[in-house]
Formats: structure tokens, sequence, C-alpha cells
């Protein structure tokens, strides 16, 4: 009886130390240029978590890697996120118009069932995988870090409305972090996979690129608390490293940027409210899908213009079309000038895309245009004596004045 007894116990702890092993997170590529690899590379949590801020930071994010402990290589670690990170912007180009917008989809506590369906529904293996998947509480860190940052929004959108970069309620830039946990939203796979031709085509089209990191559920009882090493506190110099850089803390300093963030506010335009300075320090979309959210999103085009489809095809009723771009078209205004001297009234022209900007251009090119032709004038005048100058006189004159012998 104790042999069997000792068996049963041995079995029993076998499969508990099965049940309770440490499971691979899985991420998956979805962009046009996406080419997969014949090989699955393991990548650590810190490393993973530095491609996840290269891929949404809406500023060139500079690679910095001092917070990867000494245990990984470091030229590794740059190569892989070369290789899954965003490519650089280049110079003097504007990355709404050549850039596809970058969505990074985290999916908490998905089972074994729940993989396998979003692998035969992508048809492609994963990219990589994450070898120490983080606990719950690591995933809340990292998405206070990309609220802080403005890429993470406040409020939870649906996944219907996250795989459209043109929906202006969910996506307030050209980048976006989400995170789904399945044990409150038990239906996010389901809305994804329904979803997924809508996705497909957003990626074929190259308006979007998505990054769908499927976290198993076996990694809620994770040890780690923190997805970079340096927030974990290992080591004073981490931490003296994690201080002098802030975009790779993975702490929440919400109360500290609460408390900054009337300072760094930006002041309200005279003549305005302060909500539409606020509204207008966001990225601007370049086409609307309606005329109402063309109208909300540029708040009545600063009352400097109207809202209209560029190419035609829209409606004025408001409605959405399939290939409807409303932008705003900024209209002159008369304006009266103040004090006593200059009395009267002015045309005052607009410019920028949300029309906020005063078109100074015409008064420009007139004082340019005025400055080279007086330039001109003055060089021209005085080439002119120096060449009357230079001329010899008529011989008839110098016989005139010679002295006679």
């Amino acid at each position: 009886m104790r042999l069997v007894a000792g068996l049963t116990a041995a079995a029993l702890s076998g499969l508990a130390a099965a049940a309770g092993q440490q499971q691979d997170a899985e991420v998956y590529m979805l962009q046009s240029s996406w080419q997969a690899s014949s090989e699955t590379p393991s990548i650590p949590k810190e490393v993973a978590r530095h491609i996840f801020l290269q891929r949404t930071s809406r500023q060139r994010y500079g690679s910095d890697l001092r917070d990867i402990p000494s245990s990984i290589d470091t030229e590794v670690a740059v190569d892989q996120l070369a290789r899954f990170g965003k490519n650089p912007t280049p110079l003097f180009t504007h990355a709404d118009k050549t850039d596809a917008s970058q969505l990074v989809v985290i999916i908490e506590g998905a089972a074994a069932e729940q993989s396998n369906r979003l692998k035969e529904k992508l048809g492609q293996k994963a990219a990589f995988t994450i070898s120490d998947p983080p606990s719950s509480t690591a995933n809340n860190h990292l998405m206070a870090l990309f609220r802080n940052m403005g890429v993470a929004s406040s409020h939870q959108c649906d996944i219907s409305a996250m795989v459209n970069p043109f929906d202006t309620d969910c996506w307030t830039g050209p980048s976006s972090v989400v995170k789904y946990d399945l044990r409150a939203s038990p239906k996010t796979v389901d809305s994804l996979l329904d979803n997924f031709s809508r996705l497909d085509k957003f990626v074929a089209d190259g308006d979007l690129d998505v990054m769908l990191v499927v976290l198993p559920e076996s990694s809620r009882s994770s040890k780690l608390s923190h997805w970079s090493a340096a927030a974990a506190g290992t080591g004073s110099d981490l931490r003296r490293r994690r201080d002098a850089e802030m975009v790779i803390s993975d702490q929440d300093n919400t109360q500290a940027k609460t408390t900054s963030a009337p300072t760094n506010a930006p002041a309200a335009a005279p003549g305005g409210d302060g909500g539409s300075a606020a509204r207008r320090t966001k990225p601007v979309p370049q086409c609307f899908r309606s005329l109402d959210s063309c109208m909300t999103g540029t708040d009545s085009c600063s009352g400097h213009g109207e809202c209209v489809d560029k190419y035609g095809r829209g409606n004025s009723s408001g409605s959405e079309a399939a290939a409807s771009c409303f932008a705003c078209v900024c209209k002159a205004s008369v304006v009266e000038r103040e004090g006593a001297p200059t009395k009267g009234r002015k045309t005052v022209q607009w410019g920028g895309s949300m029309c906020q900007k005063e078109d100074i251009s015409v008064q420009f090119w007139m004082i340019a245009g005025f400055s080279i032709v007086i330039v001109g004038a003055v060089s021209f005048a005085i080439s002119l004596l120096f060449g009357v100058g230079e001329e010899t006189l008529p011989g008839v004159i110098g016989a005139g004045v010679s002295r006679s012998k």
C-alpha cells in the first residue's frame, strides 16, 4: 500500500508540475512587407518590450538597451530589434504619408484551444516567442507606460474598431496599443476572427501593421512583475539608468505625470477656448471617413473653412462612404483692423490641416519680390555709373585742351 501511495503521489506531483509549467508567449506579425522565416527565435521579455516601444513610439526611438541584463548579448538584441522593429522614417518625410499605422494587440490568458484557432486563421507560425512572459501585474505596468507616452487610449475599444486605423474615436495618432483579458472579455478571440477579413484588407493595402501578442494562461501566475529588469530593481546601476532615461522606465508614474501636467500643458490660444488648443496638439488624420467625424475632429475646421470630400465620392449627409476622404478646405475671412492709424478691414488667408494657421505666403512673396527688384535696380544703376566712368573721351575734346607748342 505504501508503494502504491508513493507512486500515486509522484504521478500527481508530476501532473501538477506539467500543468503549472510556464508556456511561451507567441507573437505574430501582420504587415504587407513581412516575410516569415523558417526559424522562430525565442526572445527575452526585455528585448520584446523594446520592440513594442520601437514600433509604437511617435518619436524617433533611440533603441537604448541599457536596461538589458548582462546575461543577454547586446548585439543579438540589436539584430532582433532591427528585424522585428519598425523601419526608420526617411529624413524630411512626414510619417503619416509614408508609414502604415502601427497596432500592438496584447491578448492575455489565452488557452491552448484559442491559440490554435488564431494560428489556423492567421495561416502562419509565430514570428518569435517570448520565453519568459511576465504576470498580469507586469502587463498592467506596461500599459501604464504606453498611456504615459500617449500611445494607449484611456478607454477600452472593441476589436472591430481597433482594426480600422481611420476610426478617430479609438485612434488618436499613427500608433496604438490595446490589451484584452480573455477572463474579462472571453469573446475577444471570436470578434478578432470575425473581423479578420477587414484586418487583412487594411494590412494588404499598406494602411496598417499589426503585432499580435498572445500570452498564455500560465503567465498569470508568473513571479515576474515587470517587463523590464530595471523596473524590477535588479541592481543599483540599472536603477540609475532607469532614472536617467524615462522612456525605458516600466513603473507607473501616473502621479508624477499628473503633477507636472499643468506645467507642460499648452496654453490656450488668444480668443479661443482651452479645449480647442488641447485638441490641436494631437495629430490630425489626412482623411476622415465621414463628414461628421471631420467636423468633430477638426473643430469645424477651426471656424475658417469647411469639410469636403477630396475625391468627390462622398455625400453631404454625414454618412460614411466606401472611398470617402473628407478634409478641410480653408476659406478667407475678413476682419476689422485694430488701432486708429490702420482702421478698416483686411482679408486673412488660412492654412493647415485644421485651417488653424494664418497663411502669410502672399505677404512673404511680396516683400521678397520687392526686395529682389530693389536690389537688382540698385545694382544695375551702379553698373551703369561704372560703365560711363570707364569710357574714353572723344578725340576732339582732347585736341581742344592740348598745349600749343
